[in-house]
């Protein structure tokens, strides 16, 4: 048996999930909840791709597939959103309202359904056999017009999962590396599939018009939704299982570590952090991240963040954003800079992004940064007058 290079990696896909799916579900450690939500999202990921690129030569595996429903998109829209809530609140928990997110999967059992009861009623004999073929093409126009709320129910609840996103506090002393690790990987897995969900779109739209359906699925097949369901398997399988072992050892770490730090560990260490920034200048570096600042110092990057977090109460971006903002306040009065914009400024100073620089901005001076050039613009003037 043959099997398309485009199927192989629909397969391998599967066999992806399959696995990272188990290793998720059975995982003691960290927040289960989250852990068992992630691994059943990635486990209808991995059905899908299943059952699209296993080969259906064989009647008894075409049969197989009527018979089962297999592709399950109505749920995957809920599992996003309570994943998010789960990671942002571990004492968040699936109850009787939440479990209700859940009951348009029925519509995912339609076509089954529909072989069941023709197969039921063939062999009961309320059907004869040679009324097959019309109830395959009423499984078919069910298969073509049910993606349309499984479109609409997973863009309803990405948009869900993005407005709770959107309302967690911005990036402030008091946000751990931890949090923003977790808030920069769910705003990753959203647009992700913001991305799948215009894909999609696009394949969607003259695949539910009859006289575009055949030729777009003669010439292209399921392809151009499958192979980025089985890219969004790889990737959230691996970036997915990586972060939830990430958190779970830094939460390990940290306990150990914070219970250990004596007072001098930690006035040598904000002694060398200190240094690192006000003497060496790290803080210019856009791509600065506490490893590399670890490796400058000498020091670990973990006992870094637990001595930032305890006894500087603020963590590695807020340590470092505080020195580039005073070095753009430094050049927004300098003449030398007069030449560039504030963005230049900005980007000079260590900043890589214009919205990061507008808000830390803002957080540590009360001002935007064209309000503070323009405050102190008007102090120079009064000084010459």
């Amino acid at each position: 048996m043959t099997i398309a290079p485009f199927d192989l990696i629909l397969l391998l896909g599967a066999l992806q999930g399959f696995i990272v799916a188990t290793l998720l579900w059975v995982n003691p450690n960290g927040n289960r909840l989250a852990s068992r939500l992630l691994a059943s999202l990635i486990g209808l990921l991995a059905l899908m791709s299943f059952s699209v690129g296993i080969p259906v030569a064989n009647r008894l595996v075409r049969l197989f597939i009527d018979l089962t429903p297999l592709i399950m998109a109505m749920p995957i829209g809920p599992l996003i959103f309570f994943y998010t809530r789960s990671v942002l609140d571990p004492s968040f928990r699936i109850g009787p309202r939440e479990r209700r997110h859940f009951y348009p999967v029925v519509l995912d059992w339609g076509s089954p359904i529909i072989c069941w009861v023709f197969i039921t009623g063939m062999l009961l004999g309320f059907f004869p056999q040679q009324q097959g073929p019309a109830w395959g093409r009423v499984m078919n126009e069910y298969n073509t017009y049910i993606d349309i709320p499984r479109w609409l129910s997973c863009s309803t609840y990405l948009l869900l999962t993005g407005r709770v996103l959107r309302s967690q506090p911005l990036p402030t002393n008091a946000i751990t590396d931890e949090q923003q690790a977790t808030l920069r990987w769910l705003r990753q897995l959203v647009r992700a599939f913001f991305l799948f969900q215009a894909i999609w779109l696009v394949h969607l739209v003259p695949y539910i018009i009859p006289a575009f359906r055949e030729p777009l699925l003669d010439r292209f097949g399921w392809y151009p939704i499958y192979i980025p369901i089985a890219v969004l398997i790889y990737w959230i399988g691996i970036r997915g299982y990586l972060h939830t072992r990430a958190v779970t050892a830094t939460r390990q770490s940290a306990r150990s570590v914070n219970s250990e730090i004596p007072e001098e560990t930690g006035k040598h260490v904000l002694a060398a952090l200190t240094k690192a920034m006000e003497t060496d200048r790290l803080f210019l570096d856009q791509e600065l991240t506490v490893e590399k600042l670890g490796q400058h110092t000498q020091v670990n990057a973990r006992l870094i963040s637990a001595v930032l977090n305890q006894h500087a109460r603020k963590n590695f971006n807020s340590f470092v954003n505080e020195y580039r903002v005073s070095e753009v306040k430094h050049r927004l009065t300098d003449p030398a800079y007069d030449h560039l914009t504030l963005t230049g400024i900005a980007f000079e100073s260590g900043f890589n992004s214009q919205a990061t620089f507008q808000r830390t901005f803002k957080q540590l001076t009360g001002l935007s940064p064209g309000e503070y050039q323009a405050q102190q613009k008007k102090k120079a003037a009064q000084i010459r007058i």
